[in-house]
């Protein structure tokens, strides 16, 4: 009830400024905000025994988690996105089902009906687009080299959609694919099951963009029998964005095809440009899915790797979801609430969670980061290095939440701070991704 109470008095300095400029202009610091309108809950802040035993409606047998919706704030001009990450996590893979305007900031809207894949980084709760990159998109049919896109947007519908904290799933009925999503840390983990005895491919698509980007450079590599590696770098809302990745699969290729510049070319070298695509086409006689595992760094394939072999072993879908569920249920058990309805702690655990998706680690598993002047630095043992902050106002409410429930993360953030302030760089260079309007 103290920390209720502290965090409320914090909170309330926002409420009529969030209310003139709207969430959209705020977005960490809107998730706060909804934990203090619900704060001012009487279910909340009645101190009377009596009120706790008529109002109170709370099942014993769920956990916080069990209360977040990942759908919250993905229509209107929430800009959220449904997909799977962990709390802080370097991977929000989640689908995307549309790019080029401003709804299209997370990469899905609740109102579209198709997507065009599943691609591994996003932003939450944004003004600006960004990111989405190294997209999959599973399919049943062969790639289209007349057409704009090689590949066509997926129908599916809202009731074949499923998210959780950690996991996301999809019927994509017209193709016969279920389609299921989970992550650590610094990977992604897909599993797409394939109707017994249909065509089995994913196309990974390195020209994927959620708007009007520039790609600077991009590779792709066959690097086994089951794996493929890539980069690229981008230029968007920040400039000199690196992506590295190693992905690999369940099953040995059946058949690999490079696309460059809708051109089908040897995947026997490694491809450099900036329009590039692989078909990866495997054995679907059994009917067992495709499981791939992607690793993804900011610094170079190597660490890409590192951070793959070190948080995922094997192909074990369930223990990396299981995995993804417990780092949120021990985040989210920081605020125990009692009383309240089940719309009400539905909406308070989905604030708090969407409190706790930004900002991201951008450091790898051996403690290596880039700089914003591109140089590679190390960290000390046990340190993490974050970006993909918010400065809008959230010294207000959302610093002062995080500071009262995580001082571990807060350490870390203020010398992820100082770094960028010893090198005196321009904030809006790298990864470092502020509301425009605070510069």
């Amino acid at each position: 009830m103290q920390i209720f109470l502290l965090f409320l008095s914090f909170a309330k300095a926002i409420h009529k400024i969030i209310l003139i400029y709207g969430e959209t202009a705020f977005p960490t610091v809107c998730s706060a905000l909804q934990i203090y309108s619900l704060m001012k809950l009487k279910t909340l802040i009645c101190a009377t025994t009596a009120f706790w035993a008529c109002c109170s409606c709370t099942s014993g047998e769920l956990s916080p988690v069990d209360y977040v919706d990942p759908f919250i704030g993905t229509g209107f001009h929430g800009h959220t996105y449904p997909g799977a990450t962990v709390p802080f996590g370097a991977v929000q893979l989640s689908p995307d089902t549309r790019a080029g305007n401003w709804d299209a900031c997370s990469g899905y809207h609740y109102n579209d009906t198709t997507l065009k894949g599943f691609s591994h980084t996003h932003l939450s709760g944004t003004g600006c687009i960004d990111l989405g990159d190294i997209l999959f998109r599973p399919t049943t049919l062969k790639p289209d080299l007349t057409t704009e896109s090689i590949y066509q947007p997926a129908a599916f519908s809202h009731k074949d959609e499923d998210a959780s904290a950690g996991y996301y799933s999809v019927v994509l009925k017209e193709e016969g694919i279920k389609a299921e999503l989970t992550v650590t840390a610094h990977a992604g983990m897909h599993r797409y099951t394939f109707s017994s005895g249909k065509e089995a491919s994913i196309i990974i698509d390195l020209t994927h963009l959620l708007d009007n980007e520039y790609i600077y450079e991009a590779e792709l590599e066959q690097t086994a029998a089951n794996e493929i590696t890539g980069m690229r770098r981008t230029r968007g809302w920040t400039d000199n964005q690196y992506v590295y990745f190693v992905a690999q699969f369940s099953k040995p290729f059946q058949a690999i095809d490079f696309i460059q510049n809708k051109k089908m070319v040897s995947a026997g070298v490694k491809l450099n440009g900036t329009d590039l695509q692989a078909c990866l086409s495997f054995d679907n006689s059994n009917g067992e899915p495709v499981i791939a595992k992607v690793g993804l760094s900011i610094v170079s394939e190597k660490n890409a790797r590192e951070n793959l072999e070190t948080e995922v072993i094997g192909f074990d879908f369930d223990a990396v979801r299981s995995a993804a569920r417990s780092a949120w249920e021990q985040a989210l058990s920081a605020i125990t609430v009692k009383g309240g309805n089940t719309d009400d702690l539905k909406n308070f655990y989905t604030a708090m969670y969407h409190s706790m998706v930004v900002p991201n680690v951008v450091s790898d598993v051996n403690g290596e980061y880039r700089r914003h002047n591109m140089e590679i630095g190390q960290l000390p043992k046990g340190k993490v290095q974050y970006s993909t902050f918010s400065l809008w106002d959230t010294f207000r409410a959302w610093n002062p939440l995080m500071t009262l429930i995580d001082t571990t993360l807060v350490n870390n953030m203020i010398n992820s701070f100082l770094t960028f302030t010893n090198l005196r760089v321009n904030f809006l260079s790298g990864r470092f991704l502020p509301e425009r309007r605070e510069l």
